[in-house]
């Protein structure tokens, strides 16, 4: 399970709203978060999975999926997210800043918003 709620809002957009994402969504009851790196730039997010992810792989191996938007009074610019499968499971998250500066810390107030053509344009918002 997602213990981060970040995270969790970041994942639930990205798997919102296409074929793809839809495929894959039900994954998200299997995975927690294993590892955060934080390179100054962005944040690397790897998720272990649990029993049971077996019965939601995607047709897609190796499938990328990206569109979800951050903003945040911590980032000067923005950020992007994008999220990466390995062998049809969901491997790892990686935000990045759009100026090369994102902070060491998980964002508490932030504005999420799906930006790909084609998308339902769903946000979340958040102002802890």
């Amino acid at each position: 399970m997602i213990k981060s709620k970040f995270i969790q809002d970041i994942l639930t957009l990205l798997l919102d709203g296409d074929k793809d994402g839809e495929e894959v969504k039900e994954q998200l009851d299997f995975i927690s978060e294993t590892e955060l790196n934080y390179t100054g730039v962005g944040v690397f997010i790897s998720f272990e999975h649990a029993e049971g992810i077996e019965d939601f792989k995607t047709t897609k191996s190796n499938l990328v999926l990206n569109g979800v938007t951050i903003k945040s009074p911590e980032l000067e610019i923005g950020a992007d997210s994008t999220l990466f499968f390995k062998n049809g499971f969901i491997d790892y998250l990686e935000l990045w800043s759009f100026n090369g500066e994102y902070p060491k810390n998980e964002l508490t107030k932030y504005e999420l918003k799906q930006e790909w053509a084609g998308s339902p344009e769903k946000k979340i918002v958040r102002n802890k």
